[in-house]
């Protein structure tokens, strides 16, 4: 299944410069959104987020009337890059991947399949991309980059 990759798993993989690890993981389905996008490429400019190699992540435009109505709905609750994550999701059938616990709510509620970082470690790990122990390394990584993680280690989500 296609993803749409919010900014909250985008800068977590970005950060500690794994970014082509999404795009293995999803089969080159590694997509985001205009609007996140955006805010990443505002992010490298200010330092915030180191330069990466984006040229495997697909941008995703909002294209139809139905999509930007949708986005406009939910940005009233949501930030902008969640709510075009979720307005493409919802409109083409993707999946959406964000760490951000309300859209993850928001999603849920609505039948979106959702995941987060954690779980694209632990989808790497089951492809066999990467060891436990190199996931391991690299959700202690994104830690100490300032995600706040509710596991320190995926040993128990194996």
């Amino acid at each position: 299944m296609e993803v749409v990759i919010d900014n909250t798993v985008l800068s977590n993989f970005a950060l500690i410069q794994r970014v082509e690890l999404l795009h293995k993981v999803f089969d080159g389905g590694a997509t985001t959104s205009q609007h996140v996008w955006n805010e990443l490429q505002i992010g490298e400019k200010q330092g915030v987020i180191p330069e990466n190699d984006w040229s495997d992540i697909k941008v995703l435009e909002l294209s139809s009337d139905l999509e930007k109505t949708t986005f406009e709905r939910i940005k009233q609750k949501l930030g902008t890059g969640e709510s075009a994550c979720l307005s493409l999701a919802i409109h083409r059938n993707l999946k959406v991947l964000t760490d951000d616990l309300d859209a993850r709510k928001y999603a849920q509620r609505r039948g979106i399949p959702v995941s987060g970082s954690i779980g694209v470690l632990i989808l790497a790990i089951r492809k066999k991309l990467i060891s436990l122990g190199g996931g391991n390394d690299l959700l202690l990584q994104m830690i100490q980059k300032g995600y706040y993680s509710p596991y320190q280690k995926l040993d128990g989500l194996i």
